[in-house]
């Protein structure tokens, strides 16, 4: 939440009203109603300007892009572009805006100041997702007709490269740092990993089911790659490439939006019209906005206050209240959490209690955003944030007990990998990751007491085997791999 929209509401109740839900919980219902918000024909994508004051769309239908008041939340411009307007970019001083043209095979670049196109770059082939780099200085144009990525010089605003990369390029997102460039490739099943430096791909990430419309965490330690094909969102590790997640129970997911914060994921499914948010500390859905319409790209404002969704279905933009609550809502029962709390009127907490205990190192960001540590408990526990103005209603947060194992089988397998084992114990239902040696794997849970895991390959002999969960750390079980 951004400073400015902090105001002295010593006198105001505060609130934490919504979405937190228990461990592996789904909200199934929409926690609020949208404004709604006309536009054209076939919305498509949805940019925010750095500053948050508008927020530009692409209409297929009708070739226009759409300016919205994030004020007034209603049209104050409509631009002419060229035909099949896909996604859409705002460059980081907010003076561009860059649209991929799919039916005219070119980017638009829009001069923001005036709302009027001023060049219209060709060259592109079937231009669907872009993005720009952080310093502005290029631009990164999936094009699906020709199996590459192109790349824009926005001092020129001429094509300076060509990356080969996989079967139907359709989607970018750039790393905060602007080193790597991410890019979807629905025909491949695969993300293909740009150097931005080299202009070249240095790696492959495959295992998708036609991949949709990813991000990149602030931080820039994950990447969360929506499976429209599988009906889950993956959690990709940057720096290994490898899958850390998996999130089930989504319907046609197509698009990712990830706060500023980077606490919340916002995923919008096609198939059951609605808009899923993901806690990114605990990888879970913990809230549900219901009543969309086939929709496609998301954004956050950068107060992080309000969310932008495209309606392809209805021509229309809706913009939803931004998720409120615990974020995580669960953590070890010997507690030291950082637990970031949403809501609203929180300017002069002087307290956050865990149930009968007080919660250390309260920060207030500002009046709709608090973060503290846990302290030591159990069980589940009310939330509630006292300031001048009262105390709040409470919001449950769920201490989660250590694990531990018992048993492995079978205990040992080949030097390739590939070996399902069974892990049995307790308290296993949260569990994240499991490491045979230095590899990590993510689990199949089958129930409190016992989860499935594809042992990966590693050369022969005995290695640890360690399951991490919310709750803690098990260790003392070992596998071994043998050889022929």
């Amino acid at each position: 939440m951004k400073a400015g929209s902090e105001r002295p509401l010593e006198t105001r109740s505060p609130r934490l009203a919504g979405g937190a839900m228990p461990p592996d919980a789904e909200a199934t219902a929409a926690v609020a109603v949208p404004v709604t918000v006309p536009v054209g024909m076939g919305p498509v994508g949805v940019a925010i300007a750095p500053d948050g004051a508008q927020a530009y769309v692409t209409n297929f239908g009708d070739a226009t892009v759409k300016v919205i008041s994030t004020v007034t939340k209603t049209v104050t411009a409509t631009i002419g572009v060229d035909s099949g307007p896909w996604g859409i970019a705002v460059a980081p001083d907010g003076q561009h805006v860059y649209v991929a043209n799919y039916g005219a095979g070119t980017v638009d670049v829009i001069a923001s100041a005036s709302n009027t196109v001023i060049a219209s770059i060709p060259g592109m082939a079937n231009p669907t997702g872009l993005a720009v780099t952080p310093d502005g200085s290029r631009v990164y144009v999936a094009c699906q007709a020709l199996n590459a990525t192109r790349v824009i010089d926005t001092a020129t605003n001429t094509v300076s490269g060509s990356i080969g990369t996989g079967v139907g390029p359709r989607n970018v997102a750039v790393s905060p740092d602007g080193q790597r460039v991410y890019v979807s490739e629905e025909g491949s099943n695969a993300v293909s990993v740009i150097d931005t430096f080299a202009n070249a791909v240095v790696a492959q990430i495959t295992g998708f089911l036609f991949p949709r419309v990813a991000a990149v965490t602030p931080d820039g330690q994950r990447l969360y790659v929506p499976n429209y094909g599988g009906n889950t969102v993956d959690v990709i590790d940057t720096a290994t490439g490898t899958r850390v997640a998996s999130i089930p129970g989504f319907a046609l997911p197509f698009a990712v939006s990830i706060t500023k914060d980077g606490l919340l994921a916002y995923v919008s499914c096609n198939g059951d019209g609605t808009v899923r948010v993901i806690s990114t500390g605990t990888n879970t859905v913990v809230s549900t906005y219901g009543g969309l319409s086939v929709p496609y790209f998301v954004a956050v404002t950068p107060d992080e206050l309000s969310v932008y969704v495209a309606n392809n279905g209805n021509g229309t933009v809706s913009i939803l209240p931004a998720a409120t609550g615990l974020f995580p809502n669960q953590g070890p029962t010997r507690g030291g959490t950082r637990v970031t709390l949403i809501g609203v009127h929180l300017t002069g907490a002087t307290a956050v209690r865990f149930g009968p205990r007080l919660g250390t190192g309260v920060v207030v960001v500002n009046d709709n955003e608090i973060t503290v540590l846990s302290p030591v408990g159990q069980g589940v526990v009310p939330v509630t944030v006292i300031t001048p103005g009262g105390t709040s209603n409470p919001v449950p947060f769920y201490y989660i007990p250590a694990p531990s194992i018992t048993m492995l089988s079978p205990v040992s397998g080949p030097v390739v990998g590939g070996t399902v084992v069974t892990i049995s114990g307790v308290n296993l239902a949260t569990a994240t990751t499991v490491v045979f040696g230095p590899t990590a794997v993510t689990p199949v849970m089958l129930s409190d007491s016992q989860l499935t895991v594809t042992a990966p390959p590693h050369e022969a002999g005995t290695v640890p085997v360690i399951v991490t969960t919310r709750g803690g750390v098990a260790s003392g079980a070992t596998y071994t791999y043998t050889t022929p």
